[in-house]
């Protein structure tokens, strides 16, 4: 009896001795991915700021803003990797030789992987369905509120301005920037093929509470327009005691489905087509972690020695191939023709093909 207890105590240090080294190696390559990742939005955020997009007051709070987008991008190959690493330097060592002369079933090894893929997608699912929403609801009230500064920061008084990607040109005598209030404005701006040019006294700059949108409203001015073929005309001459005109700003794109702000709950109580396309986006990270986890043991466990550094890589095609693939798939579905079957398809391929090499495997232990 105490030979029995002996036994299965050991088994239990071996597979938390795998658990740990495992998990250990898995957290250090997302760090080094999370890193890389970070640096890349960084750069585009710092190509932004150049170009007069982006705010430097709020580069730091939208980098941070954008942890859930890196971590959901890079956390299903980090524990792929990981668990790569960590048991093909175990099997280089014979330690899984003598692990199974101890007696350590397959059952067992393969628990430890499924445990980890298992933890590790239940925190994806956390913060797909929870944390990355919320990211996208702070990053569009920021963007609000940066549309109206970049505007104001980019109105230089007596200088001619272009805003709006080239498309709104904007003159200002006197500018009072701390309550919007401008005076002498000149304003030329393309409206489909109508070219309109607007001269007013004076001006104010404010947000429409129930639509959001951003208003330049004049006071005392002319209104010119004509058409930009035919000679420009007809022609037309509006003199007006106030005159609203809706900015066209070419700001930062932020994403404005409402389904993308929806927190799983209520995206899963959520009965339509563009809710079932978001659902399937955000269980993709989860489902490709545990689809992929089903390769590692057959992979490792089967391949020549020295050989790990090329499974890795093998492992960054498949991930590569087989998210780029899913992502196409979302991208292209029509909303209108319904969620099904999207790219549950692929997924049910992707842990077929797991699932054969597998059973092989487990044969062979």
């Amino acid at each position: 009896m105490n030979g029995l207890v002996e036994v299965m105590q050991r088994r239990y240090k071996l597979a938390g001795y795998i658990r740990r080294e495992a998990l250990g190696v898995c957290l250090m390559t997302l760090a080094v991915l999370m890193a890389i990742s970070l640096a890349l939005f960084l750069a585009e955020m710092l190509g932004d700021l150049a170009d007069g997009e982006l705010l430097l007051s709020t580069l730091a709070e939208l980098l941070l803003l954008r942890l859930p987008e890196a971590l959901l991008l890079t956390a299903p190959l980090a524990l792929v990797v990981g668990l790569l690493m960590s048991l093909g330097e175990l099997a280089q060592g014979e330690e899984f030789s003598v692990m199974r002369s101890a007696g350590l079933a397959p059952a067992r090894l393969f628990r430890v992987v499924l445990v980890l893929a298992t933890m590790w997608a239940a925190g994806l699912l956390l913060v797909s369905g929870w944390v990355a929403p919320w990211a996208e609801q702070r990053s569009a009230r920021i963007a609000e509120r940066m549309a109206d500064d970049l505007l104001l920061a980019s109105i230089r008084p007596g200088q001619f301005q272009t805003l709006g990607g080239g498309r709104l040109t904007v003159y200002v005598r006197a500018a009072d920037l701390e309550v919007g209030r401008l005076e002498g404005i000149f304003v030329h701006f393309t409206n489909d093929d109508q070219v309109e040019v607007i001269a007013a006294e004076s001006g104010q700059l404010f947000q429409r509470s129930e639509t959001g949108e951003r208003v330049l409203s004049l006071s005392d001015g002319v209104h010119l327009g004509h058409g930009t073929d035919s000679g420009g005309l007809p022609m037309r001459r509006i003199a007006f005691e106030r005159n609203d005109i809706q900015l066209p700003l070419a700001g930062h794109e932020f994403q404005e489905d409402p389904s993308r702000w929806q927190f799983l709950p209520a995206l899963l109580a959520d009965s339509s087509s563009a809710a079932g396309l978001e659902l399937q986006r955000r269980l993709m990270p989860p489902i490709i972690c545990a689809v992929l986890a089903l390769f590692v043991l057959p992979i490792t466990l089967s391949g020549a020695r020295g050989r790990r550094f090329g499974t890795v890589l093998a492992a960054v095609a498949v991930y590569l191939v087989y998210s780029n693939i899913a992502n196409l798939v979302l991208v292209r579905a029509d909303p209108g023709s319904g969620a099904w079957p999207g790219i549950w398809p692929l997924h049910a391929a992707a842990l077929l093909l797991a699932i054969v090499p597998l059973a092989s495997w487990w044969r062979r232990w």
